[in-house]
């Protein structure tokens, strides 16, 4: 009796850690990058809010106006605050941009045949999931549909 507590308690434990050593498992891009080029997605992440952050500080309070007016649909308050750029903002803008630009081209220089590949693998996983989310969603719609005719038919 004491020999079978003890094996089924050695036995709970292995399953534990075995269930724990999958938690800690890379994800996502963390399988994909190595750590430096997760270093530098996030510094570009951080170019990018620090970028947006500097051109919101040097919105008029007009331009904050044009973008807080709910009245115009997202492309209309665009195409009314870019007429209002000075030209100090279209260089900051054209400057940031470029920023990126070079930041995206550096990382990409260090991406692998194989890392392209795991990517290209992966948005694949991604367009089919969001495809049979899609598919299911329908399904479920069209059953609800079917069941609150039979609802009303039956009274």
């Amino acid at each position: 009796m004491k020999t079978i507590k003890i094996t089924s308690l050695i036995v709970a434990i292995l399953i534990g850690q075995i269930a724990l050593a999958q938690d800690e498992a890379p994800k996502g891009k963390e399988k994909i990058f190595t750590a430096e080029q997760l270093e530098m997605l996030k510094a570009q992440k951080e170019a990018v809010k620090e970028n947006r952050e500097e051109f919101k500080a040097s919105l008029s309070e007009e331009q904050r106006a044009i973008l807080d007016n709910k009245d115009l649909d997202r492309k209309e308050r665009q195409e009314a605050l870019r007429a209002t750029f000075t030209d100090a903002q279209k260089d900051l803008l054209s400057a940031n941009k470029g920023e990126i630009k070079a930041l995206k081209e550096q990382f990409r220089a260090t991406v692998t045949d194989e890392q392209k590949q795991a990517l290209k693998q992966r948005r694949k996983r991604m367009k089919n999931r969001v495809r049979n989310m899609k598919e299911k969603k329908e399904q479920f719609n069209e059953r609800k549909e079917n069941w609150k005719e039979r609802k009303k038919k039956n009274g």
